[in-house]
């Protein structure tokens, strides 16, 4: 299973990710807490999609996560 992750409302990066270990491991790049990230993958494995709200990133954050 794969995993397309996009940030709103800019849109303006997306992502695939190839397994659920590599879309922890860049949710956790995203400082998204470990108890978010457990919560969105757990309602992956039920449905295909997930939002997770407010989530804020700093210029550098994005820059580093290629946004």
């Amino acid at each position: 299973m794969a995993y397309d992750v996009m940030f709103a409302p800019t849109g303006n990066g997306e992502f695939r990710i190839a397994t659920a270990a590599g879309l922890r491991a860049f949710l956790w790049e995203a400082t998204i807490p470990a108890e978010r990230i457990d919560e969105a993958l757990d309602a992956l494995r039920h449905d295909t999609e997930h939002e997770i709200p407010d989530v804020m990133l700093t210029l550098e954050r994005m820059s580093k996560l290629g946004l």
